[in-house]
């Protein structure tokens, strides 16, 4: 079966209208222009946090961290694969040589465009991971110390502290872009790929007074105290020395908390993946959830359990030979499981061996931890 050319794709995106795709699965969307709203199709909520762009074809989902274009929220909505996925779209269409020269320039435009961004990005994530310091003795430290964890060097080489950061959030649900809210205190962690380049920073701002997370001012549906600068996908946030052996979960104080706890010793390295949906990576489908309904009626939709390597998430160094996986037990326990079983199936067929530790129901690894420390 003939592949789809990249000029092809790039036809059929241009011609497909991912408002209309939202609309069609259900989702009312708000607003006026090309920036819309609607209920996230991947998390029950009562406010709208995901962000319909029709003028870049794209989504972002900020209560879950999902993104993709057009063809991406078909797989999602209908679970099908890709060739799917682009049929159902129109499918492609023959492209003569004048229209493959336009796309092609318009292609290279945009690949410039985004290595510029990219560049730029990348310059003003060292700039802030430079310029921030280490977490001994800072209100990182106490943040850390507050939930039970040791500020150990071997977790907190690639953390570092900025007593004023800049928040920009939503200043209440009818904000469309967003604004200036002002400054705070916040964690930082370098977010790292395959070769230890940085390629994004990840932000957990804190109360000015108290040693625990920020409450954001303004839209507290799409305001988080936690943050990504830069890009996540693919990378990985170190706690450890690189090993042999490697325990990961979605969060940081999750991650040290089962090093702290005695779930793995000190042979294993310890490392973050910023997200429940970089960890596990894409799925080639996606199939109903068994009992949680959309507002419509519908079911939502978890990942069908088959890996889709042309979308990995975490990429894992070739030095790791083993994975222990760490789940939270307080987070929706039957997309958690999916993308659970999405990840260690993708590991396994690359060889890889594959344990998973739960935490409790209701808990996750720092509650267990806290627990200890107080008994």
């Amino acid at each position: 079966m003939a592949a789809f050319s990249p000029d092809q794709i790039d036809e059929l995106k241009q011609r497909a209208s991912i408002s209309q795709v939202f609309e069609r699965a259900g989702f009312r969307l708000r607003g006026a222009g090309n920036v819309r709203w609607c209920l996230s199709p991947f998390n029950a909520e009562k406010t709208p946090s995901c962000k319909v762009d029709e003028g870049r074809g794209s989504f972002y989902c900020f209560s879950s961290g999902q993104s993709g274009d057009v063809v991406d929220a078909i797989m999602h909505f209908r679970g099908v694969r890709f060739r799917e996925a682009v049929e159902q779209l129109g499918g492609v269409q023959p492209v003569s040589d004048d229209e493959r020269a336009v796309y092609a320039q318009r292609c290279r435009e945009q690949r410039e465009r985004e290595a510029a961004e990219a560049a730029k990005t990348r310059s003003a994530v060292e700039r802030m991971f430079a310029a921030a310091a280490p977490i001994a003795g800072t209100h990182a430290e106490a943040y850390f110390r507050a939930r039970g964890l040791e500020c150990i060097d071997r977790m907190s080489a690639d953390l570092r502290f900025a007593p004023r950061l800049r928040y920009q959030g939503f200043r209440d649900e009818d904000d469309p872009d967003g604004t200036d809210l002002g400054e705070f205190p916040a964690v930082l962690a370098a977010i790292r790929d395959v070769d230890r380049a940085v390629i994004g920073i990840h932000r957990t701002y804190l109360d000015p007074e108290r040693p625990a997370k920020l409450r954001p001012p303004g839209d507290q549906t799409r305001n988080k105290a936690k943050k990504v600068f830069g890009k996540a996908g693919g990378g990985l946030i170190w706690l450890s020395p690189m090993a042999e052996k490697l325990a990961m979960g979605e969060g940081i104080e999750t991650s040290q908390s089962a090093y702290e706890l005695g779930l793995v010793d000190e042979s294993w390295a310890i490392a973050s993946a910023v997200s429940l949906g970089n960890l596990a990576g894409g799925s080639t489908g996606t199939v109903p959830h068994p009992t949680r309904k959309r507002p419509d009626g519908k079911p939502y939709l978890i990942p069908n359990g088959e890996p889709d390597h042309d979308r990995p998430g975490v990429i894992l160094p070739d030095q790791v030979e083993e994975v222990r996986l760490l789940g939270d037990g307080d987070s929706e326990q039957v997309m958690t499981r999916a993308r659970l079983v999405v990840a260690g199936r993708r590991f396994r067929e690359l060889e890889r061996r594959v344990f998973v530790s739960m935490a409790p129901v209701d808990t996750d690894w720092n509650d267990q931890l806290q627990i200890v420390r107080r008994s």
